[in-house]
């Protein structure tokens, strides 16, 4: 097993555990959940701070959940699709929320240098890169139909996301469910005020 498999693995083993305890939890439980020795932790990491970071960006990164956008039948109706794929990325969002307000809670603070040099473009920031990513995939996807879209698709899908994301802070915030998937891509799709009112709230 190569060293960035190995990386992977540990990371896969230990976002639970870190969503669920932040920085408290130890390398032993960690080690443990890998089904590795403690040892081996430090052989592929400098030191848990590093290990936090790649934890971190491997929770942001979109390439699982771009695959499943991606092979989404053009055949199947915009608006299902659109809802298996706002549904996949409002789970990633929220796991990665959970795991940041866990980190946080205990104190975590990211090595912002060693992110950026995980980067692939200068000076961009990488969980930037993949909220792009994942605004791409979407434009492609509000383009494949045959809807007229009212803006260019890379801004409509930028909207969605938006709406996506802040209905998944909000539950966070308050402690209640997130927005069904389905209400969000349908009034993202057709907007709160109804077609049958007038500006002054009567039915025309």
């Amino acid at each position: 097993m190569s060293t960035e498999e190995r990386r992977e693995t540990i990371a896969v083993a230990a976002l639970p555990l870190l969503a669920e305890h932040g920085t408290d939890v130890t390398t032993s439980q960690i080690a443990k959940a890998a089904g590795i020795a403690e040892g081996t932790v430090f052989r592929v990491f400098k030191d848990k701070q590093e290990l936090l970071d790649f934890c971190v960006l491997r929770a942001f990164q979109t390439h699982e959940t771009l695959e499943l956008i991606d092979s989404l039948p053009d055949s199947t109706p915009l608006v299902e699709r659109l809802v298996q794929a706002v549904g996949a990325l409002a789970e990633a969002a929220g796991r990665a929320g959970a795991l940041m307000h866990a980190l946080g809670a205990t104190g975590y603070r990211p090595d912002e240098s060693r992110l950026r040099k995980s980067a692939s473009k200068e000076h961009e920031h990488p969980i930037n890169e993949e909220f792009k990513k994942a605004t791409t995939a979407l434009a492609k996807l509000l383009g494949s139909g045959s809807e007229v879209l009212r803006v260019p698709a890379e801004q409509a899908a930028g909207y969605l996301l938006g709406l996506t994301f802040v209905g998944q802070m909000q539950a966070k915030r308050s402690g209640g469910p997130a927005p069904e998937v389905a209400e969000l891509v349908d009034l993202f799709l057709h907007g709160a005020v109804g077609a049958t009112t007038n500006q002054g709230g009567k039915d025309r």
